[in-house]
């Protein structure tokens, strides 16, 4: 009796006992550089009530070529197979990721790693996975994944091709409907898709061609071709022809603008509106095929160039302003930022900063921007605080001026009372001996001539010698001095004026 109750209670308990999930890996230890690499995967799980699914990984010199990468099943058993493409010489892993099981009574266990060895073509006495040495020699497949032309009948494509650059365009007329594209490999071991005739609707038309290397590496080449449409809204910008695309095209519109309709020349038009301005913007296409957004102004039927700048999180338009509107002093010019010129305007001695008119797109608010031509950084024009530097800079100006003026006339002034100083003693020198010479003649006169020298007759030189002149007093010669003082005042005051 006790076993049977023995029994019972191993056979109530057994239900609820954990369970358990592993994944099992099963690959060739060894394969050969381009040969099919077959990896099996199957499951083990004791619940037969659980459902799970999970990803076949595969990592290392090896491409997925067929199969199912995402598995799942129910119940216990499951087994799938997946097939890779060995790449160049090395190594290559395969196991099962992002193990999801339903049951949570069942305990994932994890996967098997299975491990291939990839060796050259031409290899000899290599290993196996059971171990062992190996012999070969390394061969390199190659890289070249170029293509050496394309060509389009009837078509001209821009630029002229380049191996190197990867993006054309072309521009056919309404009534072309389908067009053959073709390609050389430069690398005949190379592979290439995307060739062969093509439909064309009306507007862009987007073709990649995909060029696949011996070892894999892959290239992608583009071809854009717009056919025109029926009935063209054509508009002339700056001497420029360019085509109004009517339609919706696949080129992605400027963050924050949704499609809506606008009305040109009596044809309806795919725009794009943004909340926060009120801007329409439409797509025009060049002559070329080189397409780009436009600001259509439906008041005047004109196209301004939307030209958005990303700089230290400032999202702005260039504009062209008004005349009225440009800051005094300022002059026009262009300058490139980034792949566009564009209008800007400069102050003269000033190489560093320019001005340009722009809207930010974050608030719909037009202004003028500095833009630092070094730097290449924009910062919102402050026009009151210009103009509070500026009238400083005139009124420190004004100042330099005057005190400069002042300067000269108090230097003027030193050497006028210099000049009067030395006029007023040569005229006090001049007394002083004119004084002094009359005093000798007086007394030479006094003096009796010997008796015998006679006379001599007056000559006229001895006529004109000056006559006694009478001795000044004191107070006479402050009365001169001070008048003399007068007049000089006089005269500097003259002068100034």
């Amino acid at each position: 009796m006790k076993k049977i109750k023995y029994i019972l209670l191993l056979l109530l308990i057994a239900p609820i006992s954990a369970k358990a999930a592993v994944f099992h890996c099963s690959a060739p230890g060894q394969v050969v550089s381009g040969e099919n690499i077959s990896v099996t995967i199957y499951g083990n799980l004791t619940s037969p009530d659980s459902t799970w699914k999970g990803t076949i990984v595969g990592e290392g010199n090896a491409r997925f070529s067929s199969g199912d990468l995402s598995i799942w099943g129910d119940g216990a058993n499951f087994s799938t197979t997946v097939n890779f493409v060995a790449g160049n010489p090395g190594s290559a892993k395969f196991y099962v990721a992002d193990i999801d099981v339903s049951d949570e009574n069942t305990e994932y266990s994890g996967s098997d790693v299975c491990t291939v060895n990839i060796v050259a073509a031409n290899s000899s006495n290599s290993s196996n996975s059971g171990g062992g040495s190996s012999n070969y020699t390394y061969v390199e497949r190659s890289s070249n994944n170029n293509l050496s032309s394309i060509t389009i009948e009837n078509v001209q494509l821009t630029p002229e091709f380049n191996k190197d650059n990867l993006e054309y365009k072309a521009v056919v007329e309404g009534n072309v409907e389908k067009v053959n594209i073709q390609a050389e490999l430069e690398d005949g071991k190379a592979s290439i898709e995307g060739l062969g005739e093509k439909e064309l609707i009306e507007g862009v038309n987007r073709f990649e061609l995909k060029v696949r290397a011996e070892n894999d590496d892959e290239k992608v080449y583009v071809v854009e071709i717009t056919r025109k449409e029926k009935n063209p809204i054509e508009v002339v910008i700056n001497k420029k022809k360019y085509t109004v695309f009517k339609k919706e095209s696949n080129v992605e519109p400027p963050k924050g603008f949704v499609k809506t309709n606008v009305v040109i020349e009596k044809q309806d038009v795919v725009a794009y509106s943004n909340k926060y301005i009120d801007y329409i913007l439409v797509l025009l296409v060049d002559e070329d095929g080189n397409s780009s957004f436009y600001i259509y102004n439906s008041k005047n039927s004109t196209y301004t160039k939307y030209n958005e700048i990303d700089s230290n999180g400032l999202r702005l338009v260039l504009l062209k302003p008004s005349s009225i509107i440009i800051p005094a002093n300022y002059k026009k010019t262009t300058i490139k930022i980034g792949k566009e010129e564009v209008d800007a305007y400069y102050l003269k001695g000033i190489s560093d900063y320019r001005l340009v008119y722009a809207i930010n797109m974050e608030n719909g608010k037009e202004s003028f921007y500095q833009y630092d031509v070094k730097e290449k950084t924009f910062q919102r024009y402050n026009a009151k605080l210009t103009s509070s530097v500026e009238e400083f800079s005139k009124k420190l100006e004004v100042g330099l001026v005057a005190a400069s003026a002042l300067v000269l006339i108090l230097i003027i002034i030193l050497i006028s009372m210099s000049s009067s100083k030395r006029k007023m003693k040569k005229v006090l020198k001049n007394r002083k001996e004119n004084e002094a010479i009359a005093k000798i003649t007086k007394k030479e006169e006094k003096k009796e001539p010997p008796k015998e020298e006679k006379k001599e007759p007056v000559t006229e030189e001895k006529k004109d010698l000056p006559k006694e002149e009478k001795k000044l007093s004191k107070k006479e010669m402050k009365k001169l001095e001070k008048e003399e003082k007068k007049r000089l005042k006089e005269e500097q005051k003259k002068f100034l004026e």
